[in-house]
């Protein structure tokens, strides 16, 4: 073994190279961007398996993440990246991928592979074709973009109609006593009359208001 003057091994004597960050549990730039992209993957994850992403997730962050950026006559991505690429990405007999480095690399490979070849119209097109890098560099770039799984608002009424219809205090006929003076649902009491089921006989109900019919 080479030593240095003070019989310590070669490249121990307080030097530095390419690689002593990484020894060290530091990260070169690649790998912060790889990083970056498991952790982009798994929030598209359900929140209690972060690291499992199942066929909801993947249609998930193809639809967010793709949709509005790539369109390739009517082809439908989400069915297609289910079908041809998250099929061969999931773990063996298993629902879901595991989110890693290797995986969602692998995941973006195969569904730049379909992508290119819808984009070139070419079935044939090869998985080294420079086309396929160049999209695969675009995916990529959108999913680290990506601010996580897009969640939809309900937006108030521009007319103000929803705050009158939900005003019980408006209610008429038979629709205000379905309803307090708070405006609490009054429940089954509120949509029909109960008389007492109370008689002297099984199907005699209404004990003591034969009085009150015959007056």
């Amino acid at each position: 073994m080479a030593t240095n003057g003070d019989d310590k091994p070669a490249g121990q004597d307080g030097g530095s190279s390419d690689t002593s960050g990484l020894a060290s549990g530091g990260s070169s730039k690649d790998d912060d961007v790889d990083v970056d992209l498991a952790a982009k993957f798994s929030a598209f994850c359900d929140i209690k398996t972060k690291d499992h992403f199942t066929s909801k997730a993947c249609n998930k962050l193809v639809k967010d993440c793709f949709e509005d950026h790539f369109k390739f006559k009517k082809v439908i991505l989400t069915n297609r990246v289910d079908s041809s690429v998250f099929s061969k990405c999931k773990e063996k007999s298993k629902p879901h991928m595991i989110v890693n480095k290797g995986n969602c690399e692998k995941f973006l490979q195969f569904t730049a592979h379909e992508f290119a070849k819808l984009k070139t119209d070419n079935d044939k097109l090869g998985k080294d074709d420079p086309k396929v890098n160049e999209m695969y560099e675009k995916l990529k770039e959108k999913v680290i973009q990506s601010t996580g799984p897009k969640i939809k608002t309900v937006k108030p009424s521009a007319t103000g109609n929803v705050q009158r219809l939900t005003d019980t205090t408006k209610y008429t006929g038979s629709h205000k006593l379905r309803f307090d003076e708070t405006g609490k649902g009054r429940g089954k009491a509120g949509r029909s009359d109960e008389g007492k089921k109370s008689g002297y006989v099984a199907n005699y109900k209404g004990e003591g208001t034969f009085e009150e019919n015959e007056n």
